[in-house]
């Protein structure tokens, strides 16, 4: 491709619209769908996000020429089969098939053997076949387009248009930048010496400053001293000449020596030793952007970027994300003259983090998960895995493996107002939602103080660790709609949806046979999980009247409590307060309970503060009890997820 002159310039989106794993780890049967500027993925631990990355990895050369991953049998994924011993019917290869598209399709033209039959993208397919028993290179195949022909992929070299820059999690950025081998700046420099006249100048240059620095009087003076030891050595045959010299100039022997150095704007940079770990992991992340400089020298380079938070605060990695977000509109915008390299960049990005999910338009995240698939390698289900009796057969010893789904939000359909919505939404809190299997919804954050307390009161020791896995998420409203969309519409691209088990906790706001009943938000959230087609992952709990009267209805020994939290907001007025309420008929004492809440200016969050720390008082008489419809919430969201699929 060349680069020569012309006045023709253009801007376009080219991008990586999906890829297809098949056999690939944990990927069995996966399609990723991404976006052309910034795709976030998240999920939790093991659910594939790494691998997602080591795909884009094999399907595309670095950016600097030097791959360091290469396929192995590890690659392959594993069937289920007891001891890997794979039986006639397991796969045999992997494959991973990438998808690219261009909003000006004029962009794809040097890509022409690889179209596909929509006219308007292009593909490109890897096949690995590992070797044989005895044999020890697998065999690595490419097709491109989805036409098979005698001759799967006639211009290779096409391919090296798409490149990729990895950016690996970050544990000790301090130790990687201060290595003796200087890789890190050696890159940079490298990337300021790509001309030959310009490198040659230089080593030149460089020579001539080591020749000054070995006429310095130490060094002089430390060669006349080993000549000294030498001459009595060597004078009775050949005398000898000592000198000292450095090693020949070269990018590889200063940068050898070269070291980072980080402060504060206005200081004196000091060594990395003595700055903090965020800092220097930026400083990391900017001497591999350094070379995104080079994506002008290809059409499209996905920048992937995994984990980036490590060790930075959340305010440093909402700056980050912005920053790589800007990145790649910034290429989408560049001209590109002629047959030029159109220089795109896109940007693929693992996370553990709710900042970084939060940074991001929901419109760009994508949830991996992990789930069960069990069966048996005659095709039927095996629920359980089947002992080994020591025979060859291996037909019926399988056993469940575990196997990644990827769910794309651009992809579930959501309305404007709905995804407008989820991004006024989706804080730091509410985004571990997309975090795990469990999610507890509920209305506000009395609910959400409240439920670890009940939880531990309520389930045993083998089942609480469950809930610590459940993400908790307070709406504060009782807009519950969007976040059902969100975890409950199918991906009608990989067939899945993000909430593996999602319960609802509300409130009834009934408080009175003589008071017309409103309509039930409870039945209408049913009613939209039964449309959504979620009925067997999701339910609603609700309760008649709100929280606080359930509280004193669940037991009576929450009243004394109740009665001790509201003396600690209302210290004088509490008793005539209580008084009045307890004066009602019993069945009217709920709804007198609530409009006392809200004349007396009561604070929900405060005052279920209050009932935990009076609860959890050693000396306490009493111990909060649960509302009935909250412990079926509880036992409903730390059930078994049932994740075979």
């Amino acid at each position: 491709m060349s680069s020569g002159p012309s006045h023709r310039e253009r801007t376009s989106h080219m991008y990586l619209h999906q890829l297809e794993l098949d056999g690939f780890r944990s990927l069995d049967s996966a399609t990723v769908t991404l976006q052309p500027d910034v795709t976030v993925l998240v999920g939790e631990n093991n659910a594939g996000k790494s691998n997602v990355l080591s795909a884009i990895r094999h399907l595309t050369p670095p950016l600097d020429g030097r791959r360091e991953i290469y396929l192995s049998p590890g690659d392959l994924h594993r069937d289920g089969c007891r001891d890997e011993r794979h039986g006639a019917d397991c796969r045999s290869d992997l494959r991973v098939t990438a998808r690219y598209m261009a909003t000006d399709v004029a962009d794809l033209a040097m890509y022409n053997q690889a179209l596909n039959a929509d006219g308007c993208s292009i593909g490109y397919r890897l096949t690995y076949t590992p070797p044989q028993p005895g044999a020890q290179r697998g065999k690595v195949t490419w097709q491109a387009g989805e036409t098979d022909s005698d001759d799967n992929d006639p211009e290779p070299r096409a391919r090296k248009g798409i490149r990729h820059l990895y950016l690996p999690p970050l544990r000790d950025a301090q130790r990687e930048l201060a290595s003796s081998a200087g890789n890190r700046i050696k890159a940079v420099v490298e990337s300021l010496l790509r001309d030959t006249p310009e490198r040659e100048a230089f080593t030149k240059e460089v020579g001539e400053r080591f020749r000054e620095i070995e006429g310095l009087a130490p060094l002089t003076g430390a060669v006349s001293a080993v000549q000294r030891q030498l001459d009595p050595l060597t004078s009775g045959a050949r005398r000898q000449k000592a000198g000292i010299g450095f090693a020949e100039a070269s990018v590889n022997s200063v940068v050898r020596s070269l070291r980072l150095r980080l402060d504060q704007a206005g200081l004196d940079p000091h060594d990395l030793a003595e700055t903090g770990l965020g800092y220097a992991n930026l400083l990391y992340i900017a001497t591999v952007l350094t070379q995104l400089e080079h994506a002008a020298e290809s059409d499209l380079t996905l920048l992937l970027v995994e984990e980036p938070e490590a060790h930075l605060h959340p305010q440093l990695q909402a700056i980050l994300m912005d920053y790589l977000t800007k990145e790649a509109a910034r290429s989408n915008s560049r001209k590109a003259e002629g047959d030029g390299w159109l220089g795109r960049i896109q940007v693929v990005v693992t996370t553990h983090s709710p900042h970084i999910a939060t940074a991001t338009d929901p419109a760009n995240l994508v949830a991996l998960q992990r789930y069960r698939h069990g069966h048996s390698k005659d095709g039927g289900e095996k629920p359980q895995e089947t002992p080994d009796t020591g025979g060859e057969d291996n037909r019926t010893a399988a056993r469940p493996d575990y196997r990644s789904n990827a769910v794309a939000v651009a992809n579930l359909g959501l309305g404007e107002r709905t995804l407008n919505k989820v991004r006024q939404y989706l804080n730091a809190t509410r985004n571990t939602l997309l975090f795990g299997p469990r999610v507890l919804l509920v209305e506000g954050v009395a609910e959400a103080l409240l439920a670890p307390a009940f939880a531990k009161s309520v389930l045993s020791e083998e089942v609480y660790p469950r809930f610590q896995g459940t993400a908790v998420v307070p709406i504060d409203g009782v807009d519950f709609e969007p976040y059902l969309e969100i975890l409950l519409k199918p991906d009608p691209v990989s067939g899945h949806r993000i909430g593996q088990r999602v319960a609802v906790i509300t409130d009834g706001d009934y408080y009175g046979p003589d008071e017309e009943r409103p309509e039930s938000r409870a039945d209408k959230l049913r009613e939209r999980i039964v449309e959504l087609g979620a009925h067997e992952v999701a339910e609603v709990f609700s309760n008649e009247t709100t929280l606080e009267p359930a509280l004193m209805a669940a037991d009576p020994g929450n009243v004394g409590l109740m009665q001790e939290a509201w003396r600690n907001q209302r210290k004088s007025a509490w008793a005539e307060h209580w008084a009045a309420i307890l004066a009602e008929p019993e069945d009217r004492q709920a709804k007198k309970l609530t409009e006392m809440f809200g004349s007396c200016g009561l604070r929900k969050g405060d005052f279920a503060q209050d009932l935990l720390a009076l609860s959890g008082d050693p000396t306490a008489d009493f111990r909060l009890v649960a509302p009935t419809y909250f412990r079926d919430a509880l036992s409903y969201i730390t059930r078994e997820v049932d994740d075979e699929r």
